[in-house]
Formats: C-alpha cells, sequence, structure tokens
C-alpha cells in the first residue's frame, strides 16, 4: 500500500516499507504539540513535512490550517496528502 510498511499508532512509528520507523522528534515544539504524543501520527506528519519542503522549501504548519489527522486516520499517504495541500493553495506539482 503506497509503500507503507506500518502506520503505526499511538505506542507504534510509522513506517515507509524497506525505511527505518520515523522516531518522535521533539526539537519541533509545533510538530510535538501538534502530534500530541501519538508515534504514529507524528511520524507521518514528518513525511507530510519533508514533502512539502522538498517541493516547496516551506514546511507543513507554513501552509493553511487543515485537517491532517483526517487524512492520516483514513491513511493517505504523506506524498499524497502533500500534494493535496499544496494544489489546494495553488501549487499544483507534477
Amino acid at each position: 500500500m503506497s509503500g507503507i510498511a506500518s502506520w503505526g499508532s499511538e505506542t507504534e512509528p510509522f513506517q515507509f516499507a524497506g525505511k527505518n520507523p520515523i522516531p518522535r522528534n521533539d526539537r519541533d515544539p509545533t510538530m510535538a504539540s501538534y502530534t500530541a504524543g501519538h508515534l504514529g501520527f507524528h511520524g507521518w506528519m514528518c513525511a507530510v513535512d519533508r514533502a512539502i519542503w522538498r517541493r516547496t522549501g516551506l514546511g507543513v504548519f507554513d501552509l493553511p490550517d487543515r485537517c491532517w489527522r483526517d487524512a492520516y486516520e483514513e491513511q493517505i499517504p504523506p506524498a499524497e496528502a502533500a500534494q493535496e495541500a499544496l494544489e489546494d493553495e495553488g501549487c499544483p506539482l507534477e
């Protein structure tokens, strides 16, 4: 399913297939606060943030507010969620 090995959970991290799990990193207090201790959602948000940054040089929190948790719960892959958010803001991608 889109290269995702595990969506994680509150106590298990998000993981792409063939990659190490994305660990919780509280160096970004906004991300730490937003993900509220949910390891799976935290890793997924970090992946969305990286996807947005790679395409625009902006971070996920530089975009207008969005229901990111809903996208995670619907198991929308991070790259797709990032692309949808950017397209909604008028920044179409490849």
